[in-house]
């Protein structure tokens, strides 16, 4: 049996608090505005038995926003009908937010029956039985009760009981979230906020952080039905003790997560039902009130094609919101009307962190379909495959899926032992790359170098950035270098330093170039240490267009047959070799050498031998002390 949250509904003055009362012996209403008012403003609380929770909620057309926030978590629903009056506009708009939030179980609570004669009670329920018709309550029992008088409220308390028993334990495996529904302070302890635990589990001690502004915090005590518990889980009522936060800083709207798995987002990708009894339709960009959790933010709708939603209709659609919010995969949300305040639809997030659409494309439509419709694997598997922009880590995947770590493991393993995916490892951290994504962005970095080749056949390829910014410039760096591996693991690619070439490529040479090859090399390979050529020299002694050469001496570059030296200097390597070969013999046998000695060793000028010791010095061969160079090691 795991904890019941009874959340109660209806029009205002059909007696919720007053039933509440009678059930549990709390009164809900404590604020000192709502006992003179006599009427609920803000969400009341009270315990039935020892595993569940009533949430009282206000029935005014003003507080809808505050009812909406209390039962965006609860298990059972209790909507309440007052006898002398029958069903009530806040009576229809609650029950269309209990359906619109997803609720699957509760009970009609015919309020008042003390006040109406027996026959005008049995309209009423029939009244009662049309309007829950073809609801999640059509099939619910009706209990006709006094709240003041006490008759009838022992069958629907036991009603209520047997109903606790039957709920399902929730999993907690998943990252802990809590939608802050109140946040107070307490004299001697600090801060305490309360909600309903969405998913996961929190124990004393743990750290959390704020959502959406992501501040972290320390719990320092927690509670459960007015007693200090070591540990709340999924769909229990809390109070959390928080240090280090201070009054004003958490409120409701806020959420509470695990640290690392969560990020804001203000986009929506979602799929919206829009009410049969809307007064309204929903154009393309209009403007809505939306209560995800216990938050309500402003967002526009944005609609495939920019064709209306006209009431009684469900459409995929991209919500884009006025201010950040925490979301997951499968959240419930309602959508109300901007002014003036109507609820006319709702819904469920598909995805979190969408890209911001221009248009829905077949392929899109496709994607958002398999997360509305198909089982857990097939939506992992679509998540990766559409993820084709960035990596993403299982913590970051578990938190837009709103699933735990080791049962997304357990997917993703699945889906890579089908060799559907592979899996990289990223600054560190796990991630699952789809094929499809490898294989998406690997031919845009093969066309890319493919039209390179053609276009510079005497260079050996691109370097690493030049290449991404020519083939995948708006996606991720690590995703880039990610299919960079996949694409060199497979033989597709090959990495050169930071210069790839396709695999397949090597530098050829004309005939024509050919002649300038050996002409160039021979110019090169020399024992005149003295005369080591620039690229302009070496064009003007061999009588062609410096364009050509510098081509050429690139090509060879990249062949490792050309070395560029200090001040632009060229020589072979092997010339290079034997100038090399020449000093580590004179430093084996003297142990240094100074700069006019290695220039009287080699035959050369003394720009020539600073060039040469300057490249002897980089790779390591010779180290500088004072005016002598020694052999290092």
């Amino acid at each position: 049996m795991a904890h019941t949250v009874i959340g109660t509904a209806g029009h205002i003055d059909h007696g919720k608090t007053l039933l509440v009362k009678a059930l549990t012996g709390m009164d809900t209403d404590q604020a000192p505005e709502e006992r003179a008012r006599g009427i609920t403003i803000e969400l009341g609380f009270a315990f039935l038995g020892d595993q569940a929770t009533i949430i009282d909620v206000p029935g005014h057309e003003r507080f809808v926003k505050t009812m909406v926030a209390g039962v965006s978590t609860i298990d059972v629903a209790m909507l309440v009908i007052a006898a002398d009056d029958g069903v009530m506009p806040q009576s229809r708009e609650h029950l269309d937010v209990l359906r619109l939030l997803g609720v699957e179980r509760g009970v009609v609570v015919i309020n008042k029956a003390d006040l109406v004669e027996e026959e005008w009670l049995g309209l009423v329920g029939e009244e009662v039985r049309e309007f829950v018709r073809g609801s999640f309550l059509a099939r619910a029992e009706i209990f006709c009760v006094s709240a003041l008088s006490g008759a009838g409220i022992d069958p629907l308390r036991q009603r209520l009981l047997a109903m606790v028993e039957d709920t399902a334990a929730k999993r907690t495996d998943a990252p802990f979230r809590l939608p802050v529904d109140r946040a107070f302070g307490v004299k001697g302890f600090g801060l305490v906020c309360t909600g309903t635990v969405q998913a996961g589990a929190l124990a004393e001690g743990d750290r959390v952080e704020i959502a959406p502004e992501g501040r972290g915090a320390r719990v320092r005590r927690l509670q459960q039905h007015g007693a200090t518990v070591q540990e709340v889980r999924a769909g229990d009522r809390a109070a959390i003790n928080l240090a280090g936060v201070e009054q004003g800083q958490i409120e409701r709207g806020h959420s509470l997560v695990a640290p690392g798995f969560f990020r804001p987002t203000q986009m929506l990708d979602a799929e919206v039902q829009l009410l049969a009894s809307s007064p309204m339709t929903i154009a393309s960009r209009t403007r809505v009130r939306l209560h995800l959790g216990t938050r309500e933010i402003m967002a526009r709708v944005v609609l495939p094609g920019g064709k209306p939603l006209t009431p009684g209709q469900e459409s995929f659609a991209q919500l884009r919101l006025e201010a950040p919010v925490i979301a997951a995969w499968g959240d419930r949300f309602v959508l109300r009307r901007y002014s003036p305040a109507l609820t006319i639809g709702g819904g469920r997030v598909l995805n979190p962190h969408p890209a911001k659409h221009r248009r829905f494309e077949p392929a899109l439509l496709a994607h958002l379909q398999a997360l509305a419709h198909a089982d857990l694997p097939e939506v992992v598997e679509n998540w990766l495959r559409y993820a084709d922009d960035r990596l993403k880590s299982q913590q970051m995947l578990a938190g837009e899926l709103g699933i735990g770590v080791e049962r997304l493991a357990g997917l993703t393993d699945e889906i890579v032992e089908d060799g559907r995916a592979v899996r990289v490892v990223s600054e560190g951290l796990p991630h699952v790359l789809h094929l499809d994504v490898c294989d998406h962005w690997g031919a845009q970095i093969e066309a890319a170098l493919a039209s390179f080749h053609r276009a510079q056949p005497l260079k050996l390829g691109l370097p690493r950035e030049e290449l991404r910014n020519l083939s995948a410039r708006y996606i991720q760096p690590e995703l880039f270098d990610c299919v960079l591996r996949y694409l060199e693991e497979a033989g597709r690619v090959a990495l050169d330093g930071a210069v790839v070439r396709a695999a397949s490529h090597s530098i050829c040479f004309t005939p024509e170039q050919e002649v300038l090859r050996a002409a160039v090399e021979a110019r090169l390979n020399t024992t005149d240490f003295a005369n080591l050529p620039t690229v302009a020299e070496l064009a003007q002694a061999l009588d062609v267009p410096q364009p050509q050469v510098t081509d050429m001496i690139q090509a060879l570059q990249a062949l490792g047959m050309v070395v560029a030296l200090e001040g632009g200097l060229l020589i072979h390597g092997e010339a290079l070799a034997r100038a090399r070969t020449l000093l580590s013999d004179s430093l084996k046998r003297d142990g240094e050498i100074t700069v006019a000695e290695f220039r009287t060793l080699i035959g050369s000028n003394r720009k020539c031998a600073m060039a040469l010791l300057g490249h002897f010095d980089a790779e390591g061969l010779t180290t500088r002390q004072g005016d002598v160079r020694i052999l290092v090691g």
